[in-house]
Order: structure tokens, then sequence, then C-alpha cells
């Protein structure tokens, strides 16, 4: 493969915009991948594999001084059952995302697919998607390496575990919003046809 000139950057593998100020990526990275994350001004890296970063990214992390949370490490555990993460690791995950001093924050994992998949999937049914959309997005990014076990935990992660941060970004509080609105609407015409 012919190598690209040192003004070159390219986008890392399986990259993406999840909201304003979170991002999602593989936690394996070229050099000028590594490049590319300049761009983002980032904050924090959330780390949801159990293996760390590569040695690439944890020397720009330190040389930018950027936060470092590596939930996969301290939240993984051993015997789940069919469950193919912790709760816990998505829980903790979700609270750190939605914690608007965290932005921008880059989410990673090993593929970028298994734990930051069902992550953001998680984010999707606390964000009151349809479950088809949740699903549809997590297969775009899953391609071959999706499981059926991983959409069974985003279907049946219970959000109620999640404790919302006090500094919630303004796409969450405005969505949230939209979706009360939504649902007092739908009950108030009920019960007008109730009445009537």
């Amino acid at each position: 493969m012919k190598e690209l000139p040192d003004y070159f950057v390219q986008v890392p593998e399986a990259f993406s915009l999840v909201e304003e100020g979170i991002y999602r990526c593989s936690g394996v990275l070229t050099e000028s991948q590594i490049a590319y994350l300049d761009t983002l001004y980032l904050q924090t890296v959330l780390i949801l594999s159990v293996e760390g970063p590569s040695r690439s990214l944890s020397q720009y992390m330190k040389k930018r001084n950027i936060n470092r949370k590596h939930l996969g490490m301290t939240r993984w555990q051993s015997n789940l059952g069919w469950k193919p993460v912790s709760e816990e690791l998505i829980k903790d995950g979700l609270e750190c995302i939605l914690d608007k001093a965290n932005h921008p924050i880059l989410i990673v994992c090993s593929s970028g697919v298994r734990e930051t998949g069902m992550l953001v999937g998680c984010l999707r049914k606390l964000q009151h998607w349809n479950f088809n959309s949740v699903v549809y997005e997590y297969r775009s990014f899953a391609g071959g390496k999706g499981k059926y076990n991983q959409e069974l935990f985003i279907e049946l992660f219970d959000t109620d575990l999640v404790t919302l941060p006090k500094s919630l970004p303004d796409w969450f509080i405005v969505g949230q919003q939209m979706w009360e609105d939504e649902q007092r609407s739908k009950h108030e015409q009920k019960q007008g046809i109730l009445i009537n």
C-alpha cells in the first residue's frame, strides 16, 4: 500500500459523531488516524474494552493532557451468563458521556463495535428512540460483527439504573423535553377521546 504524505490524515475506523460533543471509533489507531483526533479538541477518552488503548493513543492522550477513563478495566466481570458486558459498564459509561464536563468525549473499544455499539444503543434507548432505529444504527456499525445477544442486551437494559448528571448536554435536555411534550399530548388526546 502506498504511504500517504504527512499532510494527509485518515479518519479512524468506525468513526462517527454520536451527538454534539460525543464521538466514537475503534481504539486501535494508526499515527495518521491519531492526527485526525486533533480536529476534535478532546477533553476525555472513554475506553470500554478490557484491553488498554494502543501505545500511540496512550502517548497522544498524555501529550495533549486528555482525561482518560478506562471503565473496561474497572467494570469488567467474568461469568455474566448470556450478557456480553456488565450493566455497570454501560451505566457508568452513559453517566460519563452525558456529563457535559467530559465533552468533547471519544468513546473507544478495541473493535469500535462491541462495547461502543452497546453503549450508543443504550444511549439511544435513553433518548427514547424507536427500537428498530436503535438496531439499525447498531447494525450499520457492526456489519458482520454484530451479535444477537448484544442487541438483546440493549433491548433489555434498564435505563432507570442511570443517574443523570447535573450538567447534561443541551441536545439531551431538548430531546427529553420533546419526548415529554409528545407523551403529554398523546395522553391529552386519549383523555379527550374518552370524554367524548
